[in-house]
């Protein structure tokens, strides 16, 4: 596939915020916050590939068409790398992708991790934080904190933020950006996470730190940098909101059933239009919506935002789900699959990321999951959420705030999502996750291919009942933290069935993917 190629599967669309809400010392303090999460970016690059800034620069300093379409599409994926094409390099020369970036030695395997903190305990809780480098020194192992590794350019963000902070009045986000600041330097980010869930999106949104860890997929410990900078869509925010105020009482619920204490009452919902992406959040599949912070204590203590994207949603939606769902579901779902029911499917996956236990002990230590279950984690949390979002929603209907009509479009649009993921291959979390989601509703009778009319049938409640079903399953194999049963139960479940590839090809024809073209020129 030539390069050209693989850029004219993705539909590009422009994005131009509306700036007209903001004075001049919130435009400039946002411009700040803009300027930061450009280096941030450029700390992402070094984190996913030791050689990233090589090839960046050797891209720019060519004037061929060849390469300026080759840069364009480094910089959709911030990688040689093609997300969109089972990770396969679109540059000459390049090996295939590693599985950790540059967050471990490239020769570090498991057994000599684990052999390095069986013999070593004291050096286990520096080597597991999310927030530190893995390095070969003297003839063994340290952990380098982001703080140091990173330092002259996390002092550059850190001192865009306290400029922003300086520009707006007392408040949450000056509180925020102060205290993230500090924690850039510090490598303790614990208080500017709680001060982040107490952000409203007001005067504009910010979201800058080492959040995820999808990109280590040899322990699923190390968090990427990414920034997220948006204004507040406050009509959107209002209609969310009502959902809100019964989620405690189902957390209750699981605590219950799965014997753990409830979380924080902190339930912060904001809708957002985008402004600027950097690190991890600008590049590859980018993200509609997030739950944050991941940090499990501050979950316990206070609660966790939740972050909605409407306008990577609406371009994912109208581009790639859409024409989806028209293609391999019956008229009588396609009714119903819209915008507002792709909205409340991801409204009850992020609330569910913020539900359930927290952590567990295994033997005589307590651990977050991600401790426990490694690279399996992030796969089996984005499909717990699926499924327990699900049963949330459920149990809004029950609740008389979601009507029957609502949730059966919910379902039937949630189904066809995972085919435009899976489009781009089966080994990113959600895809491998939304894997064992398939397999588990075709096992139930809830959802089956009619060949003849190329048409997947479903039957909604057997869906509904099914998730909840599997949204069990899975709390209890995080419960359990057993890291083998957990990678017997997907390697059961998460098998690629014979009718999806070609179902799958016979989509070709349908965009890739969406990439923002920005156009900041009002905020100046």
């Amino acid at each position: 596939m030539t390069i050209r190629d693989r850029l004219a599967k993705v539909s590009f669309f422009d994005v131009k915020p509306d700036f007209s809400s903001l004075d001049a010392n919130q435009r400039r303090a946002l411009a700040h916050c803009i300027d930061a999460s450009r280096i941030i970016t450029n700390i992402y690059l070094d984190q996913v590939y030791v050689d990233n800034q090589r090839i960046y620069s050797e891209l720019q300093k060519r004037s061929d068409v060849e390469g300026k379409d080759l840069l364009r599409y480094f910089l959709i994926h911030g990688s040689p790398w093609d997300a969109y094409d089972h990770d396969k390099p679109f540059i000459s020369g390049v090996n295939e992708k590693p599985k950790f970036g540059s967050f471990y030695p490239s020769d570090l395997t498991r057994e000599e991790w684990g052999a390095w903190l069986k013999s070593r305990p004291e050096d286990r809780e520096r080597f597991e934080s999310n927030h530190t480098v893995i390095k070969r020194r003297n003839n063994g192992l340290v952990a380098v904190s982001y703080s140091e590794e990173y330092l002259d350019r996390l002092s550059e963000v850190a001192n865009h933020l306290r400029q922003a902070a300086s520009l707006l009045p007392e408040g949450s986000l000056r509180s925020f950006l102060q205290l993230r600041a500090n924690a850039f330097l510090s490598n303790d980010y614990l208080e500017s996470d709680m001060a982040w869930v107490d952000t409203d999106g007001n005067p504009f949104e910010v979201t800058i730190g080492p959040y995820e860890t999808y990109f280590d997929e040899l322990l699923g410990l190390k968090a990427s940098f990414e920034a997220f900078v948006a204004l507040p869509d406050k009509d959107a925010t209002t209609a969310l909101a009502r959902f809100t105020p019964v989620v405690p009482d189902f957390d209750v619920m699981l605590s219950q059933e799965f014997n753990f204490c409830p979380k924080g009452a902190a339930i912060p919902l904001e809708v957002v239009a985008d402004v600027a992406r950097g690190g991890e959040a600008g590049f590859g599949y980018m993200f509609v919506a997030y739950n944050l912070p991941n940090d499990r204590r501050v979950h316990d203590l206070k609660g966790s935002k939740k972050v909605f994207s409407r306008t990577m949603m609406e371009a994912k939606f109208y581009t790639e789900v859409l024409p989806v769902v028209e293609r391999i579901l019956p008229a009588r779902f396609v009714e119903h699959c819209n915008f507002d029911n792709l909205f409340k499917f991801v409204l009850g996956h992020e609330l569910a990321h913020g539900l359930g236990p927290s952590k567990i002990r295994v033997g005589d230590r307590e651990m977050p999951f991600e401790v426990a279950l490694k690279d399996l984690h992030s796969s089996l949390e984005e499909a717990k959420a699926d499924m327990l979002g699900i049963r949330l929603l459920d149990y809004f209907r029950s609740r008389g705030i979601l009507d029957n009509e609502t949730l059966v479009g919910i379902v039937a649009t949630e189904i066809a999502a995972h085919f435009r993921q899976w489009r781009h291959g089966f080994t990113e979390a959600h895809a491998r996750g939304g894997l064992i989601e398939y397999n588990w509703l075709k096992a139930a009778d809830a959802l089956r291919y009619d060949n003849a009319a190329k048409k997947y049938e479903i039957d909604p409640e057997r869906c509904i009942d099914a998730m909840s079903r599997l949204s069990t399953e899975f709390l209890n194999l995080q419960i359990a933290g057993d890291y083998e049963h957990a990678k017997a139960f997907m390697k059961h479940w998460g098998t690629i069935p014979s009718e999806l590839p070609p179902i799958i090809e016979s989509l070709s024809d349908i965009p890739t993917a969406v990439n923002p073209v920005w156009d900041l020129s009002e905020l100046k």
